[in-house]
């Protein structure tokens, strides 16, 4: 008990004693060894004094409820020292609000996309993403690399602009308008031929004559509606003669055309398969802070990661957590199925039907045939369309047939 020899130094309370026979209660405390000092009588019933803060239970015990003792001060440096902890908690307090506060204004909260046309939103925020620009993702105050981005990816993109407000940044974006071709000239004779060999599933002339019906074979450069018109004129001053006409012929052909796709496989195909052996883990990212559990983990020869999203939120800071489960497995190699083959190719074909055949066209039936090679398979695909296939093609006008 060293900290005792400072006394009044250490700690001390100054109060005020309220009630009858105060002389008394000092005599007590005196015997007692309690020491006061800077006693003070304002009346009979009150006085002040000093006492070393460890008396406090002392004097109360001698006080009972007989009188009331108000604490008018406490001083010493044992006081001190716990204002000043408090302070200090409450200096640390602002420290840490303001350090998240400054911490949370270096990542991007909210991206907001404008001035986009026939240009999807989605797809812009894939191509930001892509080049670092995402909600959560540290800000870049200068945005030169997103802009290329933006530049090489859609060349209709005339001007981009990105810019940081706060937590937001603003992308604003202007596309060149579309320019429409003027109309054909619908006066210039023309015939509508074929565009390539086919068998007729439709024929619709808007005008002009159809040649071809359906169930005809056509070949390239067949003529389908004709833009020549043959008439004998009503004026019997002008005898029998056959009179022609010329029109700018316009109508839709549908044909069925032959197709032929070709698809490469390799005769054996390796997959990775579990052995059943698993580490579970944890993923935290805290704004640039990462912490994998699983990270340096060596224990497999050949192993993969699966993530499994538990949250993930941008405010206050970027957080996101992840489950993750690391799994042994091993490099199996078999032959290549041939149902397997097939339904690759038929997901191609598909893809080949969205890609290059327009509203009305189709694929009607399709084969497939299957022939070993070297180290490879070789699938060929053979294709039915439904296609259009009439085009327009101006009529010679100094031999017009």
């Amino acid at each position: 008990m060293r900290w005792k020899k400072f006394g009044f130094l250490r700690h001390y309370k100054r109060i005020k004693l309220e009630g009858n026979d105060l002389t008394g209660l000092v005599n007590r405390c005196i015997r007692k060894g309690i020491t006061l000092r800077s006693l003070k009588w304002h009346d009979p019933l009150e006085s002040t004094f000093e006492f070393k803060g460890d008396d406090s239970e002392k004097i109360k015990k001698i006080a009972g409820h007989s009188y009331k003792i108000t604490v008018l001060r406490e001083g010493g440096f044992v006081p001190a020292f716990r204002t000043m902890k408090t302070n200090i908690a409450a200096i640390i307090g602002a420290f840490l609000v303001g350090a998240l506060i400054f911490y949370q204004g270096l990542f991007v909260a909210e991206i907001r996309v404008s001035g986009y046309e026939n240009i999807s939103e989605t797809e812009i925020r894939q191509t930001l993403k892509s080049v670092g620009l995402y909600e959560g993702a540290r800000k870049q105050g200068t945005y030169e690399d997103v802009k290329k981005a933006l530049f090489a990816n859609y060349e209709n993109i005339t001007w981009a602009s990105i810019y940081e407000k706060g937590r937001l940044v603003e992308v604003d974006i202007a596309q060149a308008k579309r320019v429409y071709q003027g109309e054909k000239n619908k006066e210039t004779p023309a015939h509508i031929v074929a565009t390539k060999s086919g068998m007729i599933e439709q024929i619709l002339p808007l005008k002009g004559s159809a040649v071809v019906q359906k169930g005809d074979y056509v070949k390239e450069g067949d003529i389908l509606i004709s833009g020549k018109y043959e008439y004998q004129s009503s004026d019997y001053s002008k005898g029998d003669k056959i009179f022609k006409l010329y029109s700018h012929a316009e109508g839709r052909v549908l044909a069925r055309v032959p197709e032929s796709q070709t698809y490469y496989f390799e005769k054996n195909v390796r997959n990775l398969e579990p052995t059943g052996k698993m580490l579970p883990g944890i993923y935290v990212k805290i704004g640039d802070f990462e912490l994998d559990t699983t990270d340096g983990h060596r224990s497999f020869e050949t192993s993969q990661k699966t993530f499994y999203k538990a949250f993930s939120f941008v405010r206050p800071i970027p957080l996101q957590l992840y489950f993750t489960r690391v799994r042994e497995v091993k490099a199996v190699e078999r032959p290549q199925k041939t149902e397997e083959m097939q339904t690759v190719a038929e997901a191609a074909l598909r893809q080949y039907e969205r890609e290059n055949l327009g509203k009305n066209e189709m694929i009607l039936d399709s084969s497939f045939s299957f022939h070993e090679e070297a180290n490879t398979i070789r699938v060929s695909a053979m294709l039915e369309l439904l296609e259009e296939i009439g085009e327009e093609k101006h009529i010679n006008q100094k031999n017009k047939r």
